[in-house]
């Protein structure tokens, strides 16, 4: 999934790997070394420079806003929490020397993220090595699934995938396209809605790869289109080039209904697309269109301290922080053992659905948990329901 984000992501200048906190002393129960008389600290592995830095951004912001309300509502048994973060800058050898340091020099008993696929593949078997609790920004439930001590607040994106054909059905489409982008978030998306359409007894007319680094998308517009399907489902790769196909499309003078994966939630998405995603309708873990108060709560605290519209990415890792606390909280020690028993057993309600893990599945929610959201003048809307 986190390949699915790209948001505005900007080409940082790599630096060096960096931790923003250093290890504290034990006290009581509690023997990790992250732990002291008066904090917790939980380890973050994060892309906050390099290509992915700006998708990092936004997971940071999340976290950082979880720790303050935490923090201002008393802390995690009495005791405050703080982030030692580890910029991985997106490179997997980084990211696992990061894990390593985080577990033996700061000696954190739990983990958040990376929110890459291939880094997060890289260091969850060394979760249950070190026996740390991990809590990955993933979307691949396979990385954590049959591990003691990883887990995932993400949505799956097959999960994604089943809810754009549920909704396609329920407003009764029969025939559909898909414009996909053409990497391995995307493919895996055309694989997904193919295969759940065929459950639900849609067809799929034409199936269009894009680039997601070119401009011009008239010919994958022009051919699904073409084809006059009742629904185009548009898989995009979360950046500039799915408002640009969306656009594509309107301008074809399609008519019929266009649903998007969670990416066609993005804020910019009606600055570059223009009067065309008022006609998309994304199905997203974030209900920005029709919030309810929890997440109203995160939406107004995120926009009020950051100035600007959370993504699902920093609602994932606003998630994870809030589980982790739980875990701690409701855990017998700040042992990464007992705090994966502990988050096992939460079945944690969240603004993104409930985490509901066993000991086979460490996945986020299932497809129940997407909610349609679209654009009204380039504000988010609730969808009609005609």
């Amino acid at each position: 999934m986190r390949a699915a984000m790209r948001g505005h992501a900007v080409i940082a200048a790599l630096t060096a790997l960096a931790l923003s906190a250093t290890a504290c002393g034990s006290s009581d129960s509690d023997t990790s070394d992250a732990s002291s008389g008066d904090t917790y600290t939980i380890g973050v592995l994060n892309s906050t420079t390099g290509a992915l830095g700006a998708v990092g951004q936004q997971e940071a912001k999340g976290m950082r806003l979880a720790v303050e309300e935490i923090n201002a509502a008393g802390g995690v048994k009495g005791r405050k929490l703080k982030l030692a973060e580890v910029d991985d800058q997106g490179s997997v050898n980084l990211t696992t020397a990061g894990f390593k340091k985080l577990a033996t020099d700061t000696k954190v008993p739990i983990v958040i993220g990376p929110g890459i696929s291939a880094n997060a593949k890289a260091v969850a078997p060394l979760a249950d090595q070190y026996g740390v609790t991990q809590i990955l920004l993933v979307a691949q439930p396979d990385v954590a699934n049959g591990t003691e001590h990883v887990f995932q607040t993400p949505l799956p994106g097959k999960a994604n995938s089943e809810a754009m054909v549920a909704y396609a059905k329920s407003k009764g489409v029969k025939n559909a396209a898909i414009i996909w982008a053409n990497n391995p978030y995307g493919q895996a998306g055309d694989t997904d809605v193919s295969n759940a359409a065929k459950a639900a007894g849609i067809s799929i007319v034409n199936s269009e790869g894009f680039d997601p680094g070119k401009f011009d998308f008239t010919a994958q517009a022009g051919k699904a289109a073409g084809k006059k399907p009742d629904a185009i489902f548009l898989y995009g790769a979360g950046g500039s080039s799915d408002a640009l196909v969306l656009k594509s499309v309107g301008a074809t003078g399609y008519t019929g209904h266009i649903i998007g994966d969670l990416t066609y939630s993005a804020d910019f998405i009606p600055e570059t697309a223009g009067p065309a995603a008022d006609k998309v309708v994304s199905l997203t873990a974030v209900n920005y269109g029709a919030p309810e108060p929890e997440t109203k709560k995160f939406l107004d605290a995120y926009r009020a301290k950051f100035g600007d519209e959370a993504t699902v990415l920093g609602a994932y890792a606003y998630v994870a922080v809030k589980l982790a606390a739980a875990g701690i909280e409701k855990a017998a020690s700040y042992k990464g053992d007992d705090i994966s028993k502990a988050i096992e057993s939460l079945n944690y309600r969240s603004i993104v659905g409930t985490l509901a893990y066993t000991d086979k599945y460490r996945g986020g929610p299932n497809a129940d948990a997407f909610k349609p959201v679209t654009f009204k003048n380039g504000e988010y809307a609730a969808p009609d329901q005609g």
